[in-house]
């Protein structure tokens, strides 16, 4: 379900949270940097298809917003297993797996034409 792209975009998350002593965060901080992380390397992704585009250099990645929909998701995905006993790249895989389960449910709940508002 994930796509090809999981892994890529796993890799993006791991190397974003890498800096920060990320198994000191709570669930919530956690989730909050991964979601935003991955909306980074979105981003990131579709500038890269723009010629003669450049996104410039990237700092640390920031927490998204508390009341994202996503950060809850993971954060119920991270009280449910001892996650600070993974390493940092398969926390990120098992992380970005559910967030595309989620955002294939998302699309499909939309229907034909139909968007989703709260990504």
């Amino acid at each position: 379900m994930a796509g090809w792209w999981a892994d890529a975009r796993a890799a993006a998350v791991a190397e974003a949270l890498a800096p920060f002593r990320w198994r000191d965060f709570t669930d919530r901080m956690l989730a909050r940097r991964v979601v935003a992380a991955a909306d980074r390397d979105v981003v990131l992704r579709f500038v890269g298809t723009i010629p003669g585009a450049t996104a410039g250099t990237v700092g640390p990645v920031e927490p998204t917003d508390r009341g994202d929909p996503r950060v809850g998701l993971l954060v119920r995905t991270l009280e449910a297993r001892p996650w600070r006993g993974l390493s940092l790249d398969r926390l990120c895989v098992d992380l970005i797996a559910v967030l595309a389960a989620w955002q294939a449910d998302q699309e499909s709940a939309a229907g034909p034409g139909g968007t989703v508002e709260n990504r």
